[in-house]
């Protein structure tokens, strides 16, 4: 079960972030890099200001009444890699390791995808971490493609390389 994600969620989400942040990035920086990180951004009140912002929409994956993982993703987000307007943003997808293999991570990618496409979108990007290579295969056989480097600002110090990957829904739209 998928459910739309409200202020009366921000703690499991606060807790959920900072856990399968770790997981998915423990390799990518210095842990106290990575500490820092999760403290802004995962903190109760950093959560509880997201949830209060419209713009951010976070779906949360149950699985037999436990949450498994969530997503966050936004509507309209403009990358200067990418062309087609009218599209979406996934922020963050995270599932916690004891819920890998169920494929709980390609249903709430495809939720998020269809509620894309019915808010009008033309196509959705993420960031993902270049040593991620699970991340990058998953998100390889929605149809997403890298077509462009980056780098995720993680501290004041730290950045990590990334890849920015797309799925353009329609034929028409051309990448930079």
């Amino acid at each position: 079960m998928i459910i739309k994600a409200s202020i009366q969620h921000a703690s499991v989400l606060s807790e959920l972030g900072a856990e399968t942040f770790y997981a998915s990035h423990q390799h990518s920086a210095p842990a106290n890099q990575l500490a820092a990180y999760m403290k802004k951004v995962y903190s109760l009140e950093a959560i509880e200001k997201e949830l209060a912002d419209p713009v951010n929409i976070y779906h949360i994956i149950m699985h037999n009444d436990t949450v498994a993982g969530f997503s966050k993703m936004e509507l309209t987000i403009k990358h200067p890699a990418i062309e087609p307007d009218r599209i979406s943003k996934m922020d963050q997808i995270y599932l916690l390791d004891s819920f890998h293999g169920l494929k709980l991570g390609a249903e709430l990618l495809s939720h998020n995808i269809d509620y894309s496409k019915a808010n009008g979108q033309n196509g959705m990007w993420l960031v993902v971490w270049v040593g991620n290579t699970t991340a990058i295969a998953f998100y390889e056989k929605f149809g997403f493609r890298i077509v462009a480097k980056d780098d995720f600002q993680l501290t004041e110090t730290h950045l990590s390389p990334c890849y920015i990957m797309l799925l353009a829904y329609a034929s028409n739209n051309k990448i930079s």
